[in-house]
């Protein structure tokens, strides 16, 4: 009797195994409709899986990314501009060699790195907001479209030059907003080459002020 329902109960789970990948499809070719048929203002709503999937991350991820967002950008109610150049940094450093992380979770956990990332735990207990969920999801059209210069990799509330760094290792200023000052670093490994052949730190001008990314037309601000 043991034996016959153990038979049972396996052919169960290989039953639901088996049935998963098609689930998951399903899943996914529900949320690509939804996004493609979708305006911004209703993408803008849409829950955090849907957006995750859209950026190419798990829930998971993308929920933690929203949450250092949301802590480290600041709360504007005219624009996003703050929260969504974090959130290119934190894409920026994926993609340049010179840096030792590939994933979104590894780079936002580098001890060091996120002041709202608990250096111990790894934790960030920041609340994620609608406006953070939607900076990520524009920081991805950015870096995939190279609208703003790649070598922006650093960030701080400290000034251009960072805590102590001086400007000759090569920083160069590149923009203020919200209180975080952005600057630029020469790199000439494959992927900064190949986004921009010919940079030259000379080159590098700072963004005007009046530089905004804007929410969805007829969408108010939903940061906490």
């Amino acid at each position: 009797m043991f034996k016959k329902l153990l038979s049972i109960l396996t052919a169960c789970v290989v039953i639901m195994t088996m049935g998963m990948p098609a689930l998951a499809n399903a899943r996914f070719e529900r949320f690509e409709m939804m996004w493609n048929d979708a305006t911004d203002a209703e993408r803008y709503f849409m829950p955090s899986e849907v957006k995750a999937y859209a950026c190419g991350l798990s829930t998971n991820d993308f929920v933690f990314f929203a949450r250092v967002i949301e802590g480290e950008g600041a709360d504007n109610d005219d624009n996003i501009t703050d929260k969504v150049f974090v959130a290119l940094t934190v894409l920026n450093r994926m993609a340049c060699s010179r840096w030792p992380t590939r994933s979104v979770i590894s780079t936002l956990q580098r001890p060091g790195q996120f002041e709202v990332v608990d250096r111990e735990t790894h934790e960030c207990h920041c609340a994620r907001s609608l406006d953070s969920e939607w900076a990520i999801v524009i920081a991805y059209r950015m870096f995939e479209n190279n609208e703003v210069d790649c070598h922006m990799v650093y960030y701080n509330a400290y000034g251009f030059t960072g805590y102590s760094t001086p400007r000759e290792d090569g920083f160069a200023n590149y923009a203020y907003f919200g209180g975080n000052y952005f600057s630029v670093i020469p790199c000439n490994c494959a992927s900064c080459s190949s986004r921009m052949p010919g940079w030259d730190r000379a080159d590098v001008e700072m963004l005007p002020d009046d530089y905004e990314i804007l929410r969805p037309e007829g969408v108010g601000p939903n940061y906490f």
